[in-house]
């Protein structure tokens, strides 16, 4: 069944209009006419299962049958702060770190990064990222769609990282074993890390980072592209701290949404 987003659902005696984007996607591209059914979702865990009852050039009327809570989410909140990549390796990792469970994405330059845009051309990949991400809850059918911040510098982004959550910056040339650290007892479901560009990072930027309290961690003895490192990295934390490899009945009772009235 398709699935649209819709953050800020206009509902009344049970019936949800669409306006905006969402309605070229139901009309002009997948072709739904009333009798339909379709799925919405605002972001914030929420879904709406109905059926359309009534389309127009410029909205689209929806019969509310279920309102639904399902728990398709990670237990881990994880940020992951990425360099900017070149060329369309940003909106890559946006997809893929959207679709295995990222909550926050935040994108900065470094020493080595590319080069600082423009405002202009910063503000538009910003939005870019911002759609990219929607585009990818709706696919892989999370209820939340993860935070992409404007783009920052090193130091904004590193002060971000909250001091309860588990601080972790990817870095090859040294740092702990990624493997010995998860297997230690973790309490805190936070996890904030930082993936350097296609250059690495700066002794100097780890330094800083280690004064914040990051602890540097390296994947092994190969060297990672920036995109796969961020990706690989993701799906280890997820697998053996999150929800990913677990089964369905087992997993916080995914297979069983829970059902709201209302």
């Amino acid at each position: 069944m398709p699935r649209f987003y819709v953050p800020q659902p206009q509902m009344k005696d049970g019936i949800l209009r669409i306006e905006g984007r969402e309605v070229k996607h139901i009309r002009r591209v997948l072709r739904l006419k009333p009798g339909d059914e379709i799925i919405t979702f605002n972001g914030s865990g929420k879904e709406y299962y109905g059926t359309i009852i009534e389309d127009g050039p410029t909205f689209v009327l929806i019969k509310i049958e279920d309102l639904l809570f399902p728990e398709k989410e990670s237990p881990l909140k994880m940020t992951l702060a990425q360099s900017l990549l070149k060329g369309e390796k940003m909106d890559y990792v946006v997809q893929k770190s959207t679709e295995l469970g990222v909550s926050k994405i935040i994108p900065f330059f470094s020493s080595r990064s590319v080069p600082l845009l423009e405002k202009s051309p910063k503000l538009k990949r910003h939005h870019r990222w911002e759609r990219i991400a929607m585009e990818a809850s709706k696919q892989c059918g999370r209820t939340m769609v993860p935070i992409v911040e404007p783009i920052q510098s090193y130091s904004e982004m590193i002060r971000k990282a909250s001091p309860e959550s588990i601080r972790l910056i990817l870095w090859e040339r040294e740092g702990y074993n990624l493997k010995e650290m998860i297997e230690r007892p973790i309490e805190k479901r936070s996890i904030f890390f930082v993936i350097g560009p296609e250059g690495g990072f700066s002794k100097e930027e780890i330094e800083e980072a280690k004064g914040s309290g990051f602890l540097p961690v390296n994947l092994g003895k190969r060297i990672l592209r920036a995109e796969t490192a961020s990706l690989c990295l993701l799906s280890i934390l997820q697998y053996e701290l999150g929800d990913i490899g677990k089964n369905r009945a087992d997993s916080i009772k995914e297979s069983a949404p829970t059902r709201k009235e209302g």
